[in-house]
């Protein structure tokens, strides 16, 4: 699938496939550079777990930002998004959008660095910025099973369990992220491998008022459910407009404060 989505969605196409081909036997180079035939240039480690989101966003438009926004987009948008990983998201939205303001939290060291690059590279600094936090119950510290490699799947000690790897990281809560926006959000994504139970359990409704629009990865997380969540949201006013299930208890939601089209297949 890789081989066929690369030359259509970037421009140095060749090289790209090169390079991952070279990283499989050992020989490849430590970072890989995406030119998007959007006019995003997106680098990340070479490594799998790196590379995913980018194509998930410029290949397969996995977040249907066009149909989400509805008619949110062209407006002015405060966004937090919970897991910025390399920047993916926030750069392609920030790109989209022209008028959106974007507060992006990524604990890992090593993926926030490579999310800083990735904003300064695109002029996107003036309006993302860039939070080395994770968003937890709590304001404090926690343990980040972190395998330094910039990928979409590390996550706090006792979300998923813990692969050995780990990293101590500062944390903050849903409520304090939302208290350090210039405004209200009106857009939220979140997704941070299994933390999102904790964060969401522990947030306010009032944090909620505001928000027109969320877009959430819910993960496997030993006594919690996908049902919980979206109770939750039910009673502070998001309803769901779309689902996608990735595996057992394992899925993407789109929910909205108004009713949306149907999502086209």
């Amino acid at each position: 699938m890789r081989v066929w989505q690369t030359p259509r969605s970037f421009s140095n196409w060749a090289v790209v496939l090169a390079d991952m081909a070279r990283e499989k036997v050992g020989r490849g180079p430590e970072t890989l550079r995406f030119n998007t035939r959007d006019g995003l240039v997106i680098e990340c480690p070479n490594r799998a777990g790196a590379r995913v989101p980018i194509y998930e966003i410029f290949a397969e438009d996995c977040y249907h930002f066009e149909w989400f926004l509805g008619p949110l987009a062209g407006q002015p948008l405060e966004v937090l998004d919970v897991g910025g990983q390399i920047g993916t998201f926030a750069c392609r939205l920030a790109q989209l959008e022209a008028k959106a303001t974007i507060r992006t939290y990524e604990p890992s060291p090593t993926s926030a660095s490579v999310l800083r690059r990735n904003v300064e590279r695109n002029h996107f600094g003036d309006r993302i910025t860039v939070v080395e936090e994770a968003l937890a119950a709590t304001v404090g510290t926690a343990e980040l099973d972190d395998n330094e490699g910039g990928s979409g799947t590390n996550s706090l000690v006792g979300a998923q369990g813990s692969s050995g790897a780990t990293v101590t990281v500062a944390t903050t809560t849903f409520d304090a992220a939302v208290a350090a926006l210039p405004g209200p959000p009106n857009v939220v994504k979140i997704d941070c491998e299994g933390g999102e139970y904790d964060l969401v359990a522990a947030s306010s409704p009032e944090s909620w008022a505001a928000v027109e629009r969320l877009v959430i990865e819910y993960h496997k997380v030993p006594g919690h459910s996908w049902n919980e969540l979206q109770s939750w949201f039910g009673g502070v006013g998001l309803t769901v407009q779309h689902e996608e299930a990735l595996g057992e208890d394992l899925g993407v939601v789109w929910l909205s404060r108004e009713p949306l089209a149907r999502l086209a297949a």
